[in-house]
């Protein structure tokens, strides 16, 4: 549970759709000849850039935390530069949303909102235009994983699978196929999106191939005609509206291989659903993972829910996501009992938590 003294998440709703139309106003005038060039297009795209900037500063705000909007400026400044967009262009974005805050937000939400968005342009300004500073080190793929990426990259299916088939067969169990070339490829995928070297198409794509391959492979997983009842319950979800749902199918996976009886709801799962699920099924701990910060107020409102209730109070809450990669302390403000940076990790710390250890 979340320590005494440490912050508490509390939602924040700021009119994004209003104060983007502000931003936008204000982008056209000071920029009127470039503006008037700009097809519809365009426009479009940047009106959604400012809803995105004014979402990471929402959720900055909730958290009393700077490290969305700047986490979020990080990486569009990375994106933009890849796609040969000016120099500075987000640094003219935030400042844009510096003036737009002064007149817009309310008193008690200014004085963070400036000064989040300060920390935000130094982050900028102090780092290359191609370096996100909250990007983790360049990910090393095996020779595997390289050829399973190469595969995927060329849309070459049958090769794919005969990677992993031939990796099966030579020994290699399950759990080190989905951290040793599954998690790192998933990772690369997403980087080389970030840098423009892969299209959105090609990492649907990687996504959609590698949970056909795991689905594929559960069957080593679970135990057929097994009759002895598993001690151990948890249910894992992906919360609200989130749609990535790898994460979290991994996590049920290695769950599901330490012997827990494991209930997965997948992506896309509405609160009211997991709450009744880790009711009905009297869960013993419960795995939640976002991919996005905006996915916040439902975690916190899922988990608030699951203590008010008497028959769900005790249940182990163990959390995890882009969000809490970024914040470390988020897991404790939303009011989880752990948080897990993978698979391996979530398991090894519900059994640690079933045991009353911390």
């Amino acid at each position: 549970m979340k320590k005494a003294g440490s912050p508490v998440y509390r939602p924040v709703s700021l009119n994004r759709d209003y104060l983007a139309g502000k931003m936008l106003d204000t982008y056209a005038e000071a920029h009127a000849k470039t503006w008037q060039n700009f097809s519809p297009r365009r426009r479009v795209r940047i009106r959604k850039e400012f809803m995105d900037m004014i979402g990471s500063l929402q959720e900055s705000l909730a958290t009393g935390s700077p490290g969305f909007l700047i986490d979020y400026s990080c990486r569009e400044q990375s994106r933009f530069v890849t796609r040969h967009l000016p120099e500075g262009l987000v640094v003219s974005y935030l400042e844009i949303l510096k003036k737009i805050i002064s007149q817009e937000l309310p008193l008690d939400y200014r004085e963070n909102a400036t000064f989040f968005v300060k920390k935000a342009v130094s982050a900028l300004k102090s780092s290359p235009a191609k370096i996100h500073p909250c990007t983790p080190p360049d990910i090393s793929l095996s020779t595997v994983a390289r050829l399973f990426l190469d595969a995927i990259l060329a849309a070459d299916r049958d090769k794919a699978n005969a990677i992993i088939d031939d990796a099966l067969a030579s020994g290699t169990t399950v759990h080190d196929i989905y951290l040793q070339i599954f998690q790192p490829v998933l990772w690369e995928t997403g980087r080389l999106w970030q840098q423009n070297e892969a299209s959105v198409a090609q990492e649907h794509y990687a996504t959609g191939l590698i949970r056909q391959i795991m689905a594929k492979m559960h069957e080593r997983i679970t135990t057929p005609g097994r009759k002895k009842p598993r001690k151990k319950s948890v249910v894992t979800a992906s919360v609200g509206e989130e749609l990535h749902d790898i994460g979290i199918r991994m996590v049920a996976d290695f769950f599901e291989m330490d012997d827990w009886d494991v209930y997965y709801t997948g992506a896309n799962t509405p609160v009211k659903c997991i709450l009744d699920t880790v009711r009905d099924r009297k869960a013993d701990a419960v795995a939640l993972s976002i991919t996005m910060p905006s996915r916040l107020p439902e975690v916190q409102y899922l988990i608030r829910s699951l203590r008010a209730d008497k028959a769900t109070e005790k249940v182990k809450i163990i959390i995890g996501g882009y969000p809490f990669n970024i914040l470390p302390e988020l897991w404790k403000q939303v009011g989880a009992d752990a948080y897990a940076a993978g698979a391996d990790e979530a398991v090894a710390i519900a059994n640690r938590l079933m045991t009353g250890k911390r």
